[in-house]
């Protein structure tokens, strides 16, 4: 086999390989672009009016008396869940383990666990349509997959009958909504993991994948000039 039919089946194999990805980017970066990050988020499905939360009845001194394990103070704020003024407290306990409880602002003690009616209710203060919720589910675990990955758990995922298909989840730790999805961000999901080739996290652009695809796009393009120089006739020089 000679040399330059090597290279025009090299060049051909890799191309069409670089091609689909390149696809895959191409079609990717249109749809980033065309898209207001904003909505991916689900901003345009929530309820933009602010409740200023009440000030508690308790005394910051009283909410950590309540944590029989406590060590010492990582961050303390004061949310409102159902009206109810709450201590957020994520503390070291004793042991050297992070963690984050809800103290209730009024009586000092730890805030039940966000029961399924609550985030149902705490979503219904959140989104700004009306509509009929089609699934409750509560999640204890995830995969690396799922559209809440690496968000706060356990939490209630609550989707509803509405155009894009929202699922609200509420964070039974921190007592609020803390993901919107809904199909337009599942397609930026499917389309952003094509684009940095995580097939796992989706956000490590340095993966070793997409750092040998870079080479074998360079090839094909360095292939591809050396294809278009060999590949070149000669004119024929004029009779004199």
């Amino acid at each position: 086999m000679n040399k330059k039919l090597l290279i025009r089946k090299a060049h051909r194999y890799i191309g069409l390989i670089v091609a689909l990805q390149l696809l895959a980017w191409t079609l990717g970066g249109i749809w980033f672009t065309w898209n207001d990050i904003d909505k991916i988020h689900g901003d345009h499905l929530r309820n933009t009016t602010k409740i200023m939360a009440k000030s508690p009845a308790v005394s910051t001194q009283k909410a950590l008396k309540a944590l029989s394990d406590y060590k010492s103070l990582n961050s303390i704020a004061v949310i409102q869940v159902l009206s109810t003024p709450v201590y957020r407290i994520k503390y070291r306990t004793v042991q050297g383990v992070s963690k984050m409880v809800l103290i209730d602002g009024n009586s000092g003690e730890l805030f039940p666990e966000i029961t399924q009616q609550q985030a149902i209710d705490i979503v219904n203060e959140s989104k700004n349509f009306i509509a009929k919720i089609s699934s409750v589910e509560f999640i204890t675990e995830t995969d690396a997959h799922h559209e809440y990955r690496e968000k706060p758990m356990p939490a209630w995922a609550i989707t509803y009958d509405y155009p894009e298909s929202p699922t609200f989840y509420v964070s039974t730790q921190l007592g609020i909504v803390t993901a919107v999805r809904h199909n337009s961000w599942r397609i930026f999901d499917f389309l952003w993991m094509l684009h940095t080739m995580d097939y796992q996290t989706r956000d490590d652009f340095g993966n070793w994948l997409i750092k040998i695809f870079s080479l074998i796009a360079l090839v094909t393009a360095i292939s591809g000039i050396v294809l278009f120089f060999i590949s070149r006739r000669k004119r024929p020089k004029p009779k004199l």
